[in-house]
């Protein structure tokens, strides 16, 4: 696990240096560089696998094929055994060096013969060509500029702002995107001209021109199915197998604990094949809190279990983390993920996480409103829709729509128009803008009226979905599959998921994975999100996935034969941090007076500080949503105090 960094096509001294030093914390144990003409590649490295031989940059026999890299390969040990026996010599047992042989194999290519979470910048100097590559679901972060024929890439933004070259603005447009989305949708970034190279996207350079293009995409199955026991046993098979090839390293491996199926499963492999694991879970002091199941399996398995509590006064460090992210994410809940990796990477150097169930197997609770929502369509007419029902939700008392929602908050009457809005429009969108709809945290209403009347000016002609088009492909109307392949078409729910491989998966939830861990040179490893695990979620049917009101079905009777049944059964409960127990402490409080008052928020000119200053005086009613909109504010501003105004993170 490393940091990467470099830029072709100009030269500028003293600035691979300093890239390197701002992402010292991807990789405090060592350093790399290679220079050549105008192509000059740097990295940082965290020692995981051949710790005294694995120094990179890395090349092959002759010199000619050069690589940093960022990430690990997990089946480095059979593809090196393939490529030895094609003749390839190898200098070091680090997976790294499987990059540049295989590249000399197998071209471009070689790319889908990886089995990992990996961001790499390999030059051929027989070519002149650079060619810059990330893994199948984005993993590891990439991030680019170019311009007049000169291109720069790295790890992290702050690295790319090293160079006099990078501007450093913000993208106006893609702040509607971010308020709407509380992310901004790949290939752009909050900064202006810095582009995010996408998950299975790789980008070449050679004299001064740049292209990039998709190398991979997920096959989505339509059928026919084998019987529902062979799947079973597949996954049985295919997970176990990632487990034990996620475990491979030179230093010792951990684990988050949460309490959920998820984390519950791969620590019961682990503790199959290893005996005593470390396990790390982190708990808020509220009724969500699932950290006395997760003490309890831990008890049950063996582990030597650490627990930490996020508490108000941590909020001081919200700066930090938002420096850390980069490209801001619209939710408290990033300051749980940076305390938990902060005290797991003081016992190990290697965790282990349940990250990618939710996304392939169907584990959020959209994945069913919206199937239930769909089917409810097809049989009810519109005009009962705009007559009875959305009117009738329209006044519903708020205390009867909490019972229903996933959250421990309160629903409130933001939300509950949010549901009566979405419910009157399903019919009219395609399939995508519905996805999205669910997750909306302003609507473009709410986005029109926050809006100075400078700024909405600025972005009136701006669409929030558009971006996510550039990378997904129109999706069409319900009818339409999204990249499906010729015969019928997949099912809804498979579609969904697709989708959020594209966007949310790599713009939010793997984000802030990595950027909480690498912040303390902690290395995260995904059992789930392994290659043959996302292939066999596109090919079994989708009742294996969710039936009924059951999450992660196949997962879920998998789990039966390691977990206790009440491991099994329990619901999913959602990583929450409690906002709406905390805003009232004097921490959160005077950080949000200092970010949202009045006079700093005239001077930034995004918003209108009465309507801003209407939603901090809106979190006392705990409504669920208004408290989500004012920590994104919150975020947003610290961003740019931190970036913009260059405050840095303290």
């Amino acid at each position: 696990m490393c940091g990467i960094f470099g830029f072709a096509g100009f030269d500028e001294p003293g600035a691979l240096a300093r890239m390197g030093d701002v992402i010292r914390h991807r990789g405090p144990d060592d350093d790399g560089f290679f220079e050549t003409g105008d192509v000059h590649l740097g990295m940082r490295r965290l020692s995981i696998i051949d710790i005294a031989g694995g120094r990179q940059p890395v090349s092959n026999e002759d010199g000619s094929v050069v690589v940093v890299y960022n990430g690990e390969i997990y089946n480095y040990v059979e593809l090196r055994a393939q490529l030895e026996a094609r003749g390839h010599r190898f200098h070091t047992d680090s997976d790294t060096e499987i990059v540049v042989h295989a590249f000399e194999e197998h071209g471009h290519d070689c790319l889908r013969h990886f089995h990992g979470m990996f961001a790499f910048a390999l030059y051929d100097r027989r070519t002149g060509e650079l060619f810059v590559a990330r893994d199948r679901v984005g993993m590891k972060p990439l991030y680019y500029w170019h311009s007049g024929g000169r291109l720069a890439f790295a790890s992290e933004i702050k690295a790319l702002l090293q160079s006099a070259h990078v501007p450093r603005r913000c993208h106006p447009a893609m702040l509607d995107s971010y308020l709407a989305l509380r992310y901004v949708p790949n290939p752009a970034s909050l900064f202006e001209d810095i582009h995010v190279l996408p998950a299975a996207h790789c980008l070449t350079w050679r004299a001064g021109q740049v292209t990039r293009r998709r190398w991979w995409d997920v096959t989505l199955g339509s059928g026919p199915y084998a019987p529902d026991a062979e799947y079973l046993e597949a996954f049985d098979t295919t997970f176990t197998g990632s487990v034990r090839r996620h475990l491979r390293s030179d230093v010792p491996v951990g684990a988050y604990l949460s309490g959920g199926i998820d984390s519950s499963a791969i620590v019961a492999l682990m503790a199959r094949e290893l005996g005593r694991v470390k396990t790390f879970s982190i708990g808020f002091n509220a009724p969500n809190d699932e950290t006395a199941q997760a003490r309890d399996l831990a008890g049950r398995l063996g582990c030597e279990h650490t627990e930490i509590t996020c508490l108000p006064e941590h909020f001081s460090l919200l700066p930090r983390m938002v420096w850390h992210l980069e490209r801001p994410i619209g939710d408290a809940l990033i300051l749980a993920y940076y305390l938990l990796a902060r005290e797991t990477s003081r016992h190990v150097k290697v965790v282990l996480a349940g990250e990618g169930a939710d996304e392939l197997f169907g584990g959020y609770a959209f994945h069913k409103v919206i199937q239930w929502v769909d089917r409810y369509a097809r049989v009810v007419p519109d005009a009962v829709d705009q007559r009875l029902t959305v009117p009738l939700i329209r006044r519903l008392p708020v205390d009867v729509l909490d019972r229903f929602f996933v959250f421990p908050a309160h629903l409130g009457r933001e939300g509950r128009a949010k549901v009566a809005d979405y419910l009157a429009g399903y019919r009219r969108n395609s399939l995508y803008a519905n996805y999205v709809g669910l997750r909306t945290l302003f609507g473009p209403a709410d986005r029109a009226a926050l809006y100075s009347p400078a700024f909405r000016a600025a972005v009136a002609q701006h669409d929030h979905l558009a971006g996510h088009r550039e990378t997904n492909g129109a999706v069409g109307d319900r009818g339409t599959p999204a990249r499906s392949d010729r015969g019928p078409a997949p099912a809804l729910l498979d579609r969904l998921l697709a989708l959020q491989l594209d966007d949310w998966l790599q713009d939010f939830a793997l984000l802030r994975q990595d950027k909480s861990s690498m912040a303390h040179g902690l290395e995260l490893r995904l059992p789930f999100l392994d290659p043959p695990m996302m292939d066999l979620a596109f090919r079994m049917p989708p009742h294996l996935k969710v039936r009924g009101f059951t999450d992660k079905y196949v997962e879920r009777k998998w789990a039966e034969r390691i977990l206790p049944p009440e491991n099994t059964r329990r619901s999913k409960n959602p990583f929450y941090l409690p906002m709406e127990y905390f805003h009232g402490h004097p921490a959160i409080r005077g950080l949000i007076d200092r970010t949202l008052n009045p006079d700093q928020v005239r001077r930034r000119g995004y918003f209108d500080p009465a309507r801003v200053q209407a939603l901090v005086d809106g979190m006392a009613t705990r409504e669920f949503l208004i408290v989500k909109q004012v920590m994104a504010l919150v975020i947003l501003e610290l961003w740019h105090q931190v970036f913009i105004d260059r405050l840095g993170p303290d």
